[in-house]
């Protein structure tokens, strides 16, 4: 039966946009189709435009919750954010329409959700017969051996429960994770980062000179740019999402700055002598898949980049730092020792366990429960104490 499917994605970071293209091409591969892509939009990021191109099915825009930035664009604000987007639920009560409008139109077999908060909020004021599937790695924060950076329990239950709302309606949760872990029967399925076709085609020699970095606020520019001032002679490429800036802007003969693309920084991170970044899910995954060490540096307030640098460390992919000072680095690539391959092992080997899970959502029946892991995977990734 060929399953037609209706995407609803976040539209903050880039993690989101390209899980869903990855996911629409396994799914293209099997003979099932994407009706239509409903993004829900941050009133400060645009959507880049490898995504729009990225897709044969019309993609629309919806106006979705985002954090609220403090003056600096470095760090976000959880209150502001609260009581600013608490002010624009009529404009989110049209963005659930839209929505509901489209499942009327399409009809689809199955919703994926890759972890907006609409799709929640969609299921339950219009309770659609049709199932969901919601997708993202903070399922792993409902996970019951999942370790959460050490205090802070009151985010650990703001976290697991705005993922419960992402979830709700969802006939399962699909959690990506860094490293395996066993399936358990009262949490999500775990399975590896959904990856783009895109990186499995990448050498990984990592021959360049340079650092890679990436910026989701634009405000940690500046340590970028003061960091490279005192260590002029070392090579830097910085990728950033900032509208009013030029598609690559030059700073001196080591400091570039370039506009987010899509192929541009997947080759870059592939030839790259070690990768930082705000702390990202996709883009550790990406680094981790092909071998490059990474910093990274969880954007200020906010407790899911927190956890994801914890994870980071975990995983072995790399060291997590307060700021953007690539020394730590620099000292850190002589001890970079991690064998990629058994990880690269487990990525390959379940790619065909997201179709098999949209089609058993879509015929309403169970799908396994515990994905099969290579033994040499599971004892390579096995999470460090």
């Amino acid at each position: 039966m060929s399953v037609r499917c209706l995407f609803i994605v976040q539209g903050e970071g880039r993690g989101h946009l390209t899980q869903a293209l990855s996911l629409r091409r396994r799914l293209r591969v099997a003979g099932h189709q994407v009706a239509e892509v409903i993004v829900g939009k941050s009133q400060c990021r645009t959507v880049p435009s490898f995504f729009r191109d990225g897709f044969d099915a019309p993609v629309s825009f919806v106006d979705s919750p985002s954090f609220v930035p403090d003056e600096d664009d470095r760090s976000v604000r959880p209150w502001a954010t609260l009581v600013h987007e608490l002010t624009r639920t009529p404009t989110f009560l049209d963005s659930l329409a839209t929505i509901q409008a489209a499942t009327e139109r399409h009809d689809p077999d199955v919703i994926v959700n890759f972890f907006e908060p609409l799709g929640g909020f969609f299921a339950a004021r219009y309770r659609p017969t049709v199932p969901m599937v919601a997708i993202g790695h903070q399922y792993m924060f409902q996970h019951p051996d999942y370790q959460f950076p050490p205090g802070r329990w009151w985010k650990r239950i703001v976290a697991r429960t705005f993922a419960s709302v992402t979830a709700w309606g969802a006939a399962r949760r699909l959690a990506l994770s860094l490293y395996p872990v066993r399936s358990s029967s009262n949490g999500p399925v775990v399975l590896p980062p959904l990856l783009r076709e895109a990186v499995f085609q990448q050498s990984t020699e990592h021959t360049a000179p340079f650092f890679l970095v990436y910026i989701l606020n634009s405000g940690y520019a500046r340590e970028i740019i003061q960091w490279h001032e005192q260590n002029p002679a070392v090579p830097l490429h910085c990728f950033w999402d900032r509208p009013d800036a030029a598609e690559v802007d030059k700073y001196d003969d080591t400091l570039t700055f370039h506009q987010l693309d899509d192929e541009k920084f997947l080759s870059f991170m592939a030839r790259c002598r070690g990768f930082v970044s705000t702390a990202g899910f996709e883009s550790v995954a990406e680094a981790r898949y092909l071998g490059t060490p990474v910093q990274v540096v969880p954007v200020e307030g906010h407790f899911e980049q927190l956890c994801n640098a914890f994870d980071t460390v975990r995983a072995r992919a790399g060291i997590r730092s307060r700021r953007f000072d690539l020394s730590q680095l620099q000292a850190f690539l002589p001890h970079y020792t991690v064998d990629p391959s058994a990880f690269r092992e487990w990525v390959k080997h379940s790619r065909d366990r997201f179709v098999c899970h949209i089609e058993a959502a879509a015929e309403r029946r169970t799908a396994p429960q515990s994905p099969t892991v290579p033994d040499r995977a599971l004892s390579v990734m096995k999470p460090a104490p």
